[in-house]
């Protein structure tokens, strides 16, 4: 099953499913031409978005363990993740080494974890979780310092995948916890995801939904000072988000792109 009409054998494909081009011919600006005003946030003058909402990962069968991806682990997790994003040119998988780099900087936004078998260390699954790459090239945020609060607070789940004899054993839904948990973390004087979100097949909307996501068929909107930033749709794929923070709403909204979600509560606010 290689085409894009459902999960391949072995997989569960979430996120970064289709062409960055695409992405960015299908973003725009819906309601005002200028871009969020705000300028970068620096330590102290900034109020992060409401408050981590505890996230309840499930456990594990026994034989397996989740850990953070190594620079060892480039090889073997290319062909897991792979199978969640075959058709993509630009997919993730294929500069894993550079992510997984990224992963390891605790100055990036980035996230790459694997599960594997304790016994063998056979890679049986694994997650990349980043923020919103789209927004550095969005009309309405390229080259302003505003692109990366909005990349910042809206994650993206890149990648899901796992081997098809650990699936329904919650391999998966415990990866995507471990993506909630560490994209919403915040550290002193940075911003936290608000909200995380991923882009896959529609026959995976249940799944999504399980875990308490919100579907949006056509994309998501995120209000500004002077209109919508919105990003979607794509073609043969639905979007699916979770708040990670209190104090975020969830708005479906026809748009001239279709139906989306609006994502009210994202930015952050001028401190006091």
């Amino acid at each position: 099953m290689g085409k894009r009409n459902g999960a391949r054998k072995g997989a569960r494909r979430s996120g970064n499913p289709a062409r960055r081009e695409a992405e960015r011919l299908y973003s725009g600006n819906v309601l005002g031409e200028r871009m969020y005003a705000a300028s970068a946030p620096r330590p102290g003058t900034a109020v992060q978005p409401g408050t981590i909402i505890p996230v309840s990962a499930p456990a594990l069968p026994d034989g397996l363990r989740l850990r953070d991806a190594t620079r060892d682990d480039a090889a073997p997790l290319e062909p897991v993740l792979l199978m969640a994003d075959p058709d993509n040119p630009d997919g993730s998988w294929r500069v894993l080494p550079a992510v997984i780099d990224q992963s390891l900087d605790p100055e990036k936004y980035t996230c790459a974890r694997v599960v594997e078998e304790t016994s063998s260390g056979v890679l049986v699954g694994g997650m990349l979780a980043m923020p919103a790459v789209w927004a550095y090239t969005h009309p309405m945020l390229a080259g302003s310092p505003n692109a990366h609060i909005i990349a910042g607070l809206v994650a993206s789940l890149d990648s899901l995948a796992v081997a098809e004899e650990w699936r329904g054993k919650s391999v998966a839904r415990a990866l995507v916890a471990e993506a909630e948990k560490v994209m919403g973390s915040h550290e002193e004087g940075k911003l936290g995801a608000a909200v995380l979100y991923a882009t896959h097949e529609p026959e995976l909307t249940d799944f999504y939904a399980g875990l308490g996501f919100t579907l949006s068929p056509d994309g998501i909107g995120i209000p500004t000072l002077a209109g919508f930033i919105c990003h979607g749709p794509i073609k043969g794929f639905r979007f699916s988000v979770k708040p990670l923070r209190t104090g975020i709403q969830l708005q479906p909204m026809p748009t001239p792109y279709g139906q989306q979600l609006v994502l009210r509560g994202v930015l952050p606010l001028p401190a006091p």
